[in-house]
């Protein structure tokens, strides 16, 4: 047994012989975000939404009383993460874990849920295979595979045959890279180019030429929510690659909260996602309405908010099925197979993998009402994850 397992392994002990330190009837929930540095928009996003379900819930279910208690991941750090994680589960007494915005710092919550028997519901992380490393761990955002196979399905059906793959170097990026490049050749495309690009960079000029020389039909993107996402997009424009007969596709790099510093540059381009603020359906509306309400007229909610607020309903039905007690196998049964109507649209916990099953729009980009926002314009309905489909044998 290694040192961290024996130390797992004696908080583990301490966690279930001592009496749990909160009131009776209270279940708590720990929250890990990125509150602080580049990349706080998540914890902020996430606190958003888990704050709006409360509010609309009155934080019971049925006599319980929900309280969440959130922590700064501080970034990209696994070590900080797990550290957190055992804190709130072995001090603090949480019953469930959320969020997370990065893969590393989501694989290193695996050990805590798998000794605890935790229930982490994961907000946002692109790499398939995480799931399979807990079976205490559900995904409540969505993987690259995901979004990245209805969008070369959608750019084949309209003409792009040839594309070149550029990816932020990481492990989603990695996903991507496969998912692209799996499908494109699956529906008889082919691979013009690959291109990685490093984490932080910000002079793309050397990678578009890369991209100009192999004269593709398509460019399929994927770059982290930030930045490096609109720095990417503007430098593609400037440079006049657009013009040249080159389509840009994507699929989170036009988050909302990304298209003022994007600005028109992003006009008409095309994304896969699995939300849009800008979906018509009742529930969409009147979620859109509610977060407005409570966080200002220009607020819009985005793929963490709703990964939130999802993740909240799916905490709920596990409190009522173990009537508030510590019970990870019991709340874990209870997931697998829940279906619900959310914002993002119809959604279930597929009961083998653990992954949400959804909708994954097309989204372009449009001034709505004087605003740049992502316009749904086609839709692929109840997507399985596909990565999953392909490694059955890896579920855990």
């Amino acid at each position: 047994m290694t040192k961290r397992q024996t130390w797992l392994a004696l908080m583990c002990a301490v966690l279930f012989q001592q009496p749990a330190l909160s009131h009776a009837d209270e279940v708590k929930v720990g929250l890990l975000g990125q509150f602080s540095g580049p990349y706080s928009w998540w914890g902020k996003e996430y606190q958003r939404g888990v704050d709006l379900f409360l509010d609309q819930s009155k934080g019971k279910v049925g006599n319980d009383t929900l309280t969440v208690v959130s922590r700064d991941e501080g970034g990209v750090n696994p070590q900080r993460t797990r550290q957190l994680a055992q804190e709130l589960v072995v001090r603090d007494h949480v019953q469930y874990l959320f969020g997370t915005a990065f893969t590393p710092n989501a694989l290193a919550v695996a050990d805590v849920a798998n000794q605890t028997k935790t229930p982490f519901l994961i907000g946002n992380s692109g790499t398939s295979s995480v799931t399979s490393k807990s079976p205490y761990f559900i995904r409540m955002g969505f993987t690259q595979w995901t979004v990245s196979v209805p969008l070369v399905q959608y750019a084949v059906s309209h003409g792009a045959k040839s594309a070149a793959i550029v990816v932020a170097d990481y492990a989603p990026g990695q996903d991507a890279i496969d998912a692209y490049s799996d499908t494109l050749k699956k529906l008889g495309g082919t691979v013009a180019a690959q291109v990685r690009v490093p984490l932080g960079t910000t002079d793309f000029s050397s990678y578009l030429q890369r991209v100009s020389d192999a004269k593709p039909q398509a460019v399929l993107l994927f770059m982290p929510v930030g930045p490096m996402s609109a720095g990417f997009i503007k430098a593609f424009k400037d440079r006049g690659l657009d013009k040249s007969g080159i389509t840009l596709l994507a699929t989170t790099e036009t988050m909302e909260s990304d298209l003022p510093a994007i600005g028109d540059s992003a006009l008409g381009l095309q994304t896969a996602l699995h939300y849009s603020p800008y979906l018509t359906t009742p529930e969409n509306q009147a979620f859109v309405a509610a977060y407005k309400a409570k966080y200002g007229k220009d607020a819009i909610p985005s793929i963490a908010s709703v990964a939130a607020y999802d993740a909240m309903h799916v905490v709920a039905e596990m409190v009522k099925a173990t009537h508030g007690q510590k019970d990870g196998d019991k709340a874990m049964a209870t997931a697998k197979g829940l279906a619900w109507t959310s914002p993002r649209g119809p959604v279930s916990i597929d009961p083998k993998t653990r992954e949400i099953v959804q909708n994954v729009y097309i989204r372009q980009v449009e001034k709505i009402d004087g605003v740049l926002g992502n316009k749904p314009i086609a839709t692929y309905k109840a997507v399985m994850e596909p990565w999953y489909q392909a490694h059955p044998t890896t579920v855990q």
